[in-house]
């Protein structure tokens, strides 16, 4: 897929990309892209960066929701350097070129990147076929494969808890709501839900409803007829049918805007939904699985989410602890993804200092699991294929651990006593972004809220450069 709002740019890059034989859908719109992108995985997507209505980066954090695997590609004739590193830093995009391109170089890095696609997908379908068979219990599954539970790795007691009672829960029909900081893994969890229900050999499907204008989220949703709106130049079916008989994953629900907060109460009341375009209801047979960095319980007392919608969808409540609360995870998990980044980018890692690792379990991971991967991929590229990892391969931001502000926070239990985050007032969000040094990460972790939700706020307080 190629996105460009320039006709004559997407013209060319198409015309540079057929001649490798390759199949290309081009779009000018990002927002009509993003929707196709709901019904169809691409392999990679090639877009501009400065588009109306949405930048590159953020197109590709809304693509990162459907298919991370597919491969990210950004291209822009501005000098957007500060914001390329953020993405590349954040995991959003695997690489940049700048307008005019070279044909032969943008072939080359094309063929590369679908290449790292295709050897990923080889190494997943590798670890699933070496799956055992189901376990009857609990402490037979987490046994599995060293603390692995459905690709969740975890020693702590905390975790373990909330992984049990999904495993004793996870087959009724009763909605879960995942609640955790940003990274912390909610959906490996609503997957492991799904996995764990009898629903495991149908659709999971997973979207993320933060910045998305209602009019798309609900044609997200509940699909549309042609003609229902602007761009809706043909039928499309919407997730609520699409993951008919599975589960429909909805994270980051308290981004859902309040009007459409009402009409999704009403379909999970009536068990029917209805078209955009249409006055048709149509049934549905769907387990929902929600989430969000912030509580339902603090959204409701916000006033920007409705009491009788958080009843409908925190049945079952998950708390997902952070990583630095889950102190005897960090190395295994640093261990595990460090050895996978290092066979994504076609090396062999070799050794790992000691020094690294009191670096990492020092850090306090305001990102989270997210965070650490991130850093892991970082160090794989920077160490190329010698191995050898030491503190010298460590981003900047782990080599000054001892000026991180510590949250004062132990163990999941002391977590669990913890004061409650922040109001994100003008206030207090020009104090954090001075604490943090503007990293959006850390600031959105101190108030509990996603960083899009952050980055809405900092906008409306008019706190951005």
């Amino acid at each position: 897929m190629i996105i460009d709002d320039d006709d004559y740019v997407l013209k060319s890059l198409s015309r540079v990309l057929r001649r490798s034989e390759y199949s290309i859908s081009c779009y000018h719109d990002p927002e009509e892209a993003l929707m196709q992108c709901g019904l169809k995985e691409y392999d990679l997507v090639l877009s501009d960066q400065r588009m109306p209505g949405m930048l590159g980066t953020q197109f590709f954090e809304q693509l990162m929701q459907f298919y991370p695997s597919t491969r990210r590609v950004l291209i822009s004739g501005y000098a957007d350097f500060s914001s390329v590193t953020d993405a590349f830093n954040d995991g959003i995009i695997h690489k940049f070129m700048v307008k005019p391109w070279d044909n032969e170089r943008l072939r080359m890095l094309i063929a590369d990147e679908l290449k790292q696609r295709d050897n990923f997908q080889n190494l997943v379908e590798h670890s699933l076929s070496t799956r055992s068979k189901k376990p009857e219990s609990f402490s037979q599954a987490i046994s599995v494969a060293g603390n692995s539970y459905h690709g969740i790795l975890t020693s702590d007691a905390a975790m373990l808890q909330q992984l049990n009672i999904i495993q004793r829960t996870a087959n009724t029909e009763a909605p879960f709501f995942i609640n955790g900081e940003t990274g912390t893994g909610k959906e490996m969890i609503a997957k492991a839900i799904h996995l764990e229900s009898d629903r495991a050999d149908m659709p999971f499907i997973a979207l993320n409803c933060a910045n998305l204008s209602e009019t798309l989220l609900e044609s997200q949703l509940f699909g549309h007829i042609k003609g229902a709106f602007t761009g809706a130049d043909k039928d499309q079916d919407g997730l609520f049918a699409a993951a008919d008989g599975g589960t429909l994953f909805l994270d980051e629900v308290v981004e859902i805007p309040p009007a459409l907060q009402a009409k999704l109460l009403r379909v999970l009341q009536e068990r029917e939904f209805t078209q955009l375009g249409t006055t048709t209801p149509q049934k549905f047979d769907v387990k929902i699985i929600s989430a969000a960095a912030q509580s339902l319980e603090r959204a409701v007392s916000d006033g920007s989410f409705r009491e009788d919608l958080r009843y409908r969808l925190e049945v079952m409540p998950v708390y997902l602890p952070p990583l630095r609360a889950r102190k005897s995870d960090i190395k295994t998990l640093f261990d595990h993804y460090l050895q996978l980044q290092f066979l994504r980018h076609g090396y062999e890692l070799s050794q790992v200092d000691d020094s690294v690792y009191l670096c990492i379990e020092a850090y306090q991971w305001p990102g989270n699991i997210r965070e650490l991967v991130n850093v892991c991929t970082y160090i794989a590229a920077l160490s190329g294929p010698e191995g050898n990892v030491n503190r010298a391969s460590l981003p900047p931001v782990l080599h000054h651990t001892n000026n991180i502000p510590s949250t004062g926070i132990h163990s999941t239990t002391e977590l669990l006593v913890s004061q409650k985050p922040l109001k994100a007032t003008k206030e207090n969000l020009r104090t954090a972004i001075i604490e943090h040094d503007g990293h959006r990460e850390s600031i959105a972790s101190a108030f509990g809220l996603s960083r899009m939700t952050v980055w809405r706020k900092m906008k409306e307080y008019d706190l951005i450069d």
